[in-house]
């Protein structure tokens, strides 16, 4: 049975702020080296036939740290959204402009102002789903919203809309099985290996 791990990458200091990072890069803070090592323990490093990771730091510290002794394949099509002009601010410091609320009308249609579009996300991120070897285990160290236009394709979910998908905790295992030529969703945001991370009514 083939499988693939989406991992989204360990906590950043601008995480633990609400800052939107997209495709500024921000190394992971303390926590977030601590919640990778156990990420590593918890994955298994000998099972892991491919290693990919977005070349953003955050996501490819994360898969260095996990899976030191890997190979990585690194690929710009797993990157965050490019959030143009909103990078570097929280959504409460963009509120003030014009462009955000703009842009919240339809962020799946509409461009970031210098940026991108979910539409335009999830078409790099299918792409490189549809390209993938068939090997018993991938791995791939992404973003969150990358994880979630790929498992809204999955679903079939044509316009998700933003920030009302899919919960996706940093360093969360979600999880893809290949049947034949069926895909299904094995789990999603799986954080057991950090326990600060567990919701106490799913443990």
């Amino acid at each position: 049975m083939r499988r693939l791990t989406l991992i989204r990458h360990a906590v950043t200091d601008w995480n633990s702020t609400g800052k939107l990072q997209g495709h500024l890069d921000c190394p992971l803070s303390d926590e977030g080296r601590r919640q990778a090592r156990l990420l590593g323990e918890r994955v298994g490093e000998s099972s892991v036939d491919l290693l990919y990771s977005s070349p953003l730091v955050r996501a490819h510290e994360t898969a260095r740290t996990a899976f030191p002794h890997r190979e990585i394949t690194v690929d710009r099509r797993l990157m965050e959204l490019d959030f143009g002009e909103f990078q570097g601010r929280t959504p409460e410091e963009n509120a003030s402009m014009e462009e955000w609320q703009w842009w919240l009308e339809d962020p799946f249609a509409r461009r970031a102002p210098g940026g991108e579009s979910y539409g335009e996300l999830r078409a790099r991120a299918v792409e490189w789903f549809e390209e993938l070897p068939r090997l018993p285990h991938i791995v791939a160290v992404t973003h969150s919203g990358t994880i979630q236009m790929l498992l809204s394709h999955i679903m079939g979910v044509e316009k998700p809309a933003w920030r009302k998908r899919i919960v996706l905790r940093h360093s969360s295992i979600s999880r893809l099985i290949f049947r034949g030529d069926d895909v299904l969703i094995e789990r999603v945001n799986d954080t057991r290996h950090v326990k600060s991370n567990i919701d106490p009514f799913l443990d």
